[in-house]
């Protein structure tokens, strides 16, 4: 049988007609998922009263964002999950499909962090972490 007889079968008289385009479909799915960063870019910086944390995070809403705090280390992970479901009672074809993501970034403070003390905004796709400034100045005698 030649190949573009083969293209105008249906599906199902295919030889692993069936199976191929499951494989397709788990594949189309999976790349037009992708919705967050497979990593976080972060960036720090010090002023006199605060240690700064920006992560971008694009397209990420609050409640998909948790902040761990633990001694002197925030870990900022960003999760995403989506259901769809497709029917089709004509055509007798149902589809479903779930997937889920997740994206950590550990950042070591130079101090000890109050969980109390840290402030957190997300605006415009950067999340803004804020610090009091612990670090006590080095007086040399």
């Amino acid at each position: 049988m030649s190949k573009d007889k083969r293209k105008n079968q249906p599906i199902h008289e295919r030889p692993f007609g069936d199976i191929l385009q499951s494989i397709d479909s788990f594949f189309q799915d999976t790349v037009r998922n992708f919705h967050i960063p497979r990593s976080i870019p972060v960036y720090r910086y010090e002023t006199k009263t605060e240690y700064i944390i920006e992560a971008e995070i694009p397209g990420v809403k609050k409640d998909q964002i948790t902040l761990d705090i633990y001694h002197n280390f925030i870990k900022i992970a960003v999760s995403y999950e989506d259901f769809e479901e497709v029917k089709d009672s004509k055509t007798q074809v149902f589809k479903q499909s779930t997937s889920f993501e997740r994206s950590e970034k550990t950042i070591q403070l130079p101090f000890a962090v109050n969980e109390s003390e840290v402030k957190a905004q997300l605006k415009d796709g950067v999340l803004k972490i804020r610090i009091p400034n612990k670090k006590k100045p080095i007086q040399i005698d």
